[in-house]
């Protein structure tokens, strides 16, 4: 398959399973807009009202952090099986298997625009710097969607040979969640000492480089940011490996 025929293929199948997604809902694409304006008022309402705590602009900072994040842990979750979910066509179809978690990502990707503006929305209007830094969201939110891509391409090409990956795909991430600095500063919480373990994970890093850019109205760490890319492209390229080298055993495992 060429690759202008894989995108097209990939451009086809994502706009079909998005309009399947929200057929069955009588408000259809409104639920893209309504389920993060309804996150982001009950995480206004809980820590900005009832609780009013935290450390200042608490809101935002969280906001962002989980807008982040969610989009992280959606795309792997999802990916994670989309080889195994995909058997019925695989089995069907000669299809290159690294289709099925690429259109998965970009699926889940083309959503979080939505979640994006309507932070940048909110952000408007809380009491934060809008500056010329916001000029580097797309390049973090580039850099997000390959780390996205490689670990979702990685954990798809695993799970249906190891079909266990999953539940401890799905446990590290709830892990990663509370190590990753969503609801705290890794800064003033974590021991300087033990700070390059966390910002090992790339997802830390990215959190803290967004709320620099959205909140504080710096210019993300160039060189974090030059090791997020290196990171994210080493496991794309073992993912990729793995998935043309088992591309045709894909089918027969898939049947057991």
């Amino acid at each position: 398959m060429t690759s202008k025929r894989f995108f097209q293929l990939a451009y086809i199948y994502v706009k079909a399973n998005l309009r399947v997604e929200v057929s069955s809902y009588y408000l259809n694409y409104v639920w893209w807009v309504l389920e993060p304006v309804f996150m982001m008022t009950v995480f206004y309402v809980v820590f900005d009202i009832m609780l009013n705590q935290g450390t200042q602009h608490f809101v935002g900072f969280l906001l962002v952090g989980l807008a982040s994040w969610n989009w992280f842990a959606r795309s792997v979750n999802n990916s994670k099986n989309s080889i195994h979910d995909a058997r019925g066509l695989i089995l069907q179809v000669r299809i290159p298997k690294m289709f099925f978690p690429f259109t998965t990502v970009c699926q889940d990707s083309f959503k979080q625009l939505f979640v994006v503006a309507l932070l940048l929305l909110f952000l408007l209007f809380y009491p934060t710097p809008v500056t010329v830094c916001w000029f580097a969201l797309p390049i973090l939110l580039a850099l997000q969607f390959v780390l996205n891509l490689a670990v979702g391409m990685f954990c798809a090409a695993i799970v249906p040979f190891v079909p266990d990956m999953r539940f401890i795909v799905s446990t590290v991430i709830e892990i990663l969640f509370f190590a990753t600095g969503i609801f705290y500063d890794l800064d003033t919480m974590v021991l300087p000492e033990h700070r390059p373990i966390i910002y090992a994970n790339p997802m830390a890093g990215l959190l803290k480089n967004y709320r620099a850019v959205l909140l504080h109205g710096d210019w993300p760490n160039w060189f974090y940011l030059l090791y997020v890319a290196g990171f994210s492209f080493v496991f794309l390229a073992v993912a990729l490996y793995l998935l043309n080298r088992f591309d045709n055993v894909y089918p027969r495992v898939c049947q057991q």
